[in-house]
């Protein structure tokens, strides 16, 4: 017999009374890894993602040490991660000008 995953494929809300636990875990907690927050809640990794994701006062980026809330941050905290997630936006924003370029060159689709 095969056993099926219950898996969920709806990100939380803001308002998910789940987002409003990480950031109470965080709390004075300072810069947290995902595998720390895992082990201490039992969430796993996936969720630490989407609800740190969800959560406006969670900030976390690409070479990051963790997870913290701005509530705790220094400015150098805040300025890194603004800076990173600026980075990344023009990043992305470069890649569909590429993309578009391509794509608007090549020969029309015919059916």
């Amino acid at each position: 017999m095969i056993e099926q995953l219950d898996m969920v494929f709806t990100k939380p809300a803001a308002t998910d009374p789940a987002v409003a636990d990480l950031v109470e875990f965080l709390r004075g907690k300072g810069w947290m890894t995902r595998r720390q927050i895992s082990a201490a809640t039992g969430w796993n990794d996936r969720k630490v993602r989407e609800l740190a994701s969800a959560a406006d006062e969670v900030i976390s980026y690409p070479g990051s040490p963790g997870y913290r809330l701005i509530a705790d941050c220094t400015a150098d905290d805040y300025h890194a991660y603004r800076n990173a997630r600026l980075s990344q936006a023009r990043d992305m924003a470069r890649k569909v000008i590429r993309t578009d370029r391509i794509f608007f060159r090549r020969p029309a689709a015919t059916i």
